[in-house]
């Protein structure tokens, strides 16, 4: 027993040191990152140490003739609509797919459908989505752009809130059904608030994976204020020249948010996914 209680002992702190290795490692970027960002140009390449606080990285990126401010809202309005739209979907599919009793071939033919998805590398579906965009008058838009996110983004959110649902007993719904709600009220007013820290989670993590998203905004626009955020960070690096203080100011405006998301909402993710996990 003593033994075993020295070998538990040295475990922990082997974890503790892992652990915070891994912090290290994650916050020092960031604290970085930030220090360049609020450092005048001048600085930054110079020799040795001095910190010289200025805003003129941030007001060289975001002045009126710059695109970047553009690209930061249209990044916005890329997650909120994104988001929303693949939530309202993915909540009325798992729905259907966990209690109006599908045949279990129907489910499983689903959700191999969505996890097959899931795992083609997008670069190979480029070809067909340029003509397709093309085709529908969507191409270069944002309207486009949100198209993608969502049909990409939409097949997890199916698979996780589904799981959520399989965890909610079926006797709420022949309750419901007996004392008279339909099925959209039974959905509305009793299993959706039930399943609302699921469908929290995969608002967090979709709105993550498209704020994040580079390749469909790289391929489907022509750049400038059409283009997000993730786009115009990578017109910062030019063949002869690295603006390293205007790209820290754009990486602190767009990082900083979704970072301190992740961070809030950590619970509700790793609930999420491990709930789902479980179930399955």
């Amino acid at each position: 027993m003593p033994d075993q209680t020295v070998h538990n002992r040295h475990g922990s702190w082997l974890v503790r040191i892992l652990l915070g290795a891994a912090v290290v490692w994650t916050v020092v970027p960031i604290l970085w990152l930030l220090l360049i960002a609020f450092q005048r140009p001048r600085a930054i390449v110079s020799p040795g140490w001095t910190f010289d606080f200025s805003l003129a990285n941030f007001e060289e990126v975001f002045g009126p003739r710059e695109v970047y401010g553009a690209q930061v809202l249209n990044s916005v309005i890329l997650v909120v609509v994104s988001t929303s739209v693949t939530l309202v979907i993915a909540a009325f599919a798992a729905y259907s797919l966990s209690q109006l009793h599908w045949s279990r071939r129907t489910v499983a033919l689903v959700l191999a459908g969505a996890g097959l998805l899931q795992v083609i590398p997008p670069m190979t579906l480029v070809p067909g989505l340029f003509a397709t965009l093309q085709t529908i008058n969507l191409n270069g838009t944002l309207t486009g752009l949100i198209l993608l996110n969502i049909v990409f983004n939409l097949p997890f959110a199916v698979i996780l809130i589904k799981f959520y649902f399989d965890t909610l007993p079926g006797e709420l719904r022949e309750s419901a059904a007996i004392d008279g709600a339909s099925e959209f009220m039974t959905f509305r007013k009793i299993m959706l608030p039930l399943a609302a820290p699921g469908v929290a989670s995969v608002a967090v993590f979709t709105a993550i994976q498209v704020w994040n998203e580079f390749l469909f905004g790289l391929v489907f626009t022509a750049g400038g204020r059409e283009a997000p955020i993730t786009v115009g960070i990578a017109t910062l690096i030019q063949p002869q020249e690295i603006k390293f203080g205007p790209m820290a100011a754009v990486g602190a405006v767009t990082a900083i948010p979704i970072i301190l998301l992740a961070v809030i909402a950590n619970r509700q993710i790793v609930a999420g996914l491990t709930r789902g996990a479980v179930k399955g």
